[in-house]
């Protein structure tokens, strides 16, 4: 019978979730649908397992609550708050606010696949970083949810956002500890994704990871340029919502987009970016470095969307203030 992985295209958390499953459950009888906001709903699968990640349960469906016939065949891993506040707990899956799904579909499945216990962690083991995971799984996850204690979250993802990553890339980045086979490396080198990193014995270890973090660097610098000549330049200052947004009308961004002007001396209390596709309005909601006290989710669940307190957005025909 087949299985449906159902994951959110838009961001690495998503694709990260996507990657574990076909790391556990494989290709055969499985087809992977990628889904973001704003897409044409997606027809709920007439039979077999139903995985639904990264994503609110009723969004990709198009339905405001999953019936028990769907609810009693889909596994459901996420951390958006908005979500989880507004669906049933008994819904089968692990869903933890302020962690990131990537990291949570890792726990799910290795459990799954080693007979262990259902749930592995709570919050604080992934705060502590006491789980057991891949160190990509980690830094795609803290890079999620902003926590920035380890400098390489930000470079990480500038570096999955340069390479063309291969199935083999994939396949050495989710190893706990076994090494590619000569084979793999051959096929590495042919397409450049080759790093040696010299060990404290001198010997030399292939390591993507570390290849990802290096171009990532290079990138990174480019863009902190870029995006500071951008939010200089381009910003603008908007009350809304009994808020003062530092925001910008472009066809790129995230919260690290405002990094040169988000600091308290600027006077805002939040981040706001926002773009039109000839159809539709997105509009995005970021925590302001300095205010994260604030839940900005409840603003975007009043206009239709979700997501975290710090991350969160909606879609619309017309924008809901006035520039």
């Amino acid at each position: 019978m087949k299985t449906t992985v159902i994951y959110h295209s838009a961001d690495y958390d998503g694709i990260f979730c996507r990657e574990i499953a076909k790391h556990f459950l494989g290709d055969k009888d499985v087809e992977y649908i990628g889904w973001n906001f704003g897409d044409a709903p997606v027809t709920f699968p007439s039979e077999g397992r139903v995985y639904v990640m990264d994503l609110p349960l009723d969004k990709p469906f198009g339905c405001p609550r999953p019936p028990s016939e769907m609810a009693s065949r889909v596994i459901w891993i996420d951390h958006h708050k908005s979500a989880i506040d507004s669906h049933p707990a008994a819904i089968a899956g692990y869903r933890i606010d302020g962690v990131a799904a990537c990291r949570l579909a890792w726990q799910w499945f290795a459990s799954k696949h080693t007979g262990g216990a259902e749930f592995l962690a709570r919050i604080q083991d992934y705060i502590d970083r006491k789980v057991s995971e891949p160190m990509a799984v980690r830094l795609a996850g803290e890079y999620d949810i902003w926590d920035k204690r380890d400098p390489g979250v930000d470079t990480f993802q500038y570096g999955l956002r340069c390479w063309e990553l291969t199935a083999l890339d994939w396949k050495q980045m989710l190893r706990l500890s076994e090494r590619p086979t000569v084979e793999e490396l051959e096929q590495m080198i042919a397409v450049g994704h080759y790093y040696d990193v010299v060990n404290p014995d001198g010997t030399t270890t292939p390591e993507i990871v570390w290849g990802l973090l290096k171009d990532g660097e290079i990138v990174q610098r480019y863009s902190q340029k870029t995006d500071a000549d951008l939010v200089t330049h381009r910003s603008f200052r908007l009350k809304w919502e009994g808020l003062d947004f530092l925001c910008l009308n472009t066809g790129r961004f995230n919260s690290l987009t405002f990094a040169a002007l988000d600091k308290p001396e600027t006077g805002h209390d939040a981040l706001l970016g926002f773009m039109w596709n000839g159809k539709v309005w997105t509009v995005s909601l970021y925590h302001a470095d300095h205010r994260k006290d604030l839940d900005l989710s409840i603003i975007a669940v009043k206009h239709g969307g979700g997501g975290h307190r710090g991350a969160c957005g909606f879609t619309c025909k017309a924008l809901p203030f006035q520039l």
